[in-house]
């Protein structure tokens, strides 16, 4: 089986399930855990989330429309800048969340800036997960990243 195939139908069962899984980064549903966003993209950055959707299967496009704008931007936008920062801080490249399970996890504060919780683990040590936050901060008209910053989580998973 090609891995293509193999990807479309681990995103076909996530997106079934509520979710969406690019790779094995699995980011779906959690409850409560929507921003209303404050802001709508960009124009380009709008066209970039269009084409990423289309580029999907066409049965797993209603289950990735049907998520938020925040969620939208977050996983089109922000997720590939945010893998290689992460590994760079000793994440294992497929075991991360740009989210957690609080409200406001994800808000899009402008087509700017996107602000957000996560999780990774660590690539070294004992299975456990380390709480951060982020931001992703956008040239709105390109669509792009223009640098992703990531920032320990206190005990209380709250900025420092």
């Amino acid at each position: 089986m090609s891995r293509a195939s193999m990807t479309s139908r681990r995103m076909g069962r996530a997106v079934a399930m509520g979710g969406l899984c690019l790779g094995v980064v699995c980011m779906g549903r959690v409850s409560g855990a929507w921003a209303t966003e404050n802001a709508p993209p960009s124009p380009a950055e709008q066209r970039i989330i269009t084409q990423r959707v289309t580029a999907l299967p066409v049965r797993e496009r209603p289950g990735v429309m049907g998520q938020d704008m925040a969620w939208q931007m977050t996983t089109f936008l922000c997720q590939d800048a945010a893998r290689s920062v992460l590994v760079h801080r000793g994440a294992q490249p497929h075991r991360f969340f740009l989210q957690d399970d609080r409200p406001d996890s994800q808000v899009v504060v402008s087509p700017a800036l996107i602000e957000g919780r996560g999780q990774y683990m660590p690539a070294t040590g004992p299975m456990r997960w380390v709480a951060f936050t982020w931001s992703c901060h956008l040239d709105p008209a390109t669509g792009h990243v223009v640098r992703f910053d990531v920032n320990p989580a206190t005990r209380q998973g709250r900025e420092p």
